[in-house]
């Protein structure tokens, strides 16, 4: 049991880094004034993460 959590933890770990560096690179996005650059930021955060 503990060698199947050994290997499912880093699993589990990176898919939350994975959602936890999307929100933050969302939540920047948010602060941008222009619409059109704030767009192309969430289009950049998509395709960055879409892997993830």
């Amino acid at each position: 049991m503990k060698k199947i959590l050994l290997l499912v933890m880093p699993l589990i770990l990176s898919a939350c880094s994975a959602d936890m560096g999307r929100s933050w690179a969302e939540n920047d996005c948010s602060k941008i004034r222009n619409n059109a650059d704030r767009e192309q930021c969430y289009k950049d955060v998509d395709r960055t993460f879409r892997d993830y």
